[in-house]
């Protein structure tokens, strides 16, 4: 009943949501209203996977978690900036049909919807670690 509440329920629930997105960057004639559904269902979905690992990490040492943190969001910053697929391959642009997107082009998508991710984790879990600091240890009062 209480299913909601398990970190790994959100991490398999997220990852399901990132599907829809993975199928759609391999057909370049989609609406373009579908495309961005299902690129916001893609974020939530990294959402709920960046959650179920924030909430993993609050079980141990802040000062781990901080130091995650901070390797995450430049870790993911520096996955923007480096993308290692070019624009687009010589031999391949006169035969593709044009209704299929060339991998190049898929495989950076997959690129940065992977950094975005970790960004997003990175954020949270520094986000998270500033309000446990403000809201202080469970169980103790501020008197």
């Amino acid at each position: 009943m209480h299913g909601w509440r398990t970190p790994a329920r959100w991490a398999r629930t997220g990852r399901w949501l990132l599907v829809p997105i993975a199928v759609l960057d391999w057909f370049s004639l989609v609406p373009q209203p579908v495309f961005v559904a299902a690129f916001a269902l893609a974020v939530v979905g990294l959402v709920g996977i960046g959650a179920a690992l924030v909430v993993r990490m609050l079980a141990g040492r802040r000062g781990t978690m901080a130091a995650l943190g901070v390797v995450l969001l430049l870790g993911g910053l520096a996955m923007f900036g480096l993308d290692p697929f070019p624009g687009s391959v010589p031999f391949l642009d006169p035969w593709w049909p044009s209704v299929v997107t060339q991998p190049q082009h898929v495989a950076s998508a997959y690129w940065q919807l992977a950094a975005l991710g970790v960004v997003l984790t990175g954020f949270g879990t520094l986000a998270t670690l500033l309000v446990a600091a403000f809201a202080g240890k469970p169980g103790t009062s501020t008197r």
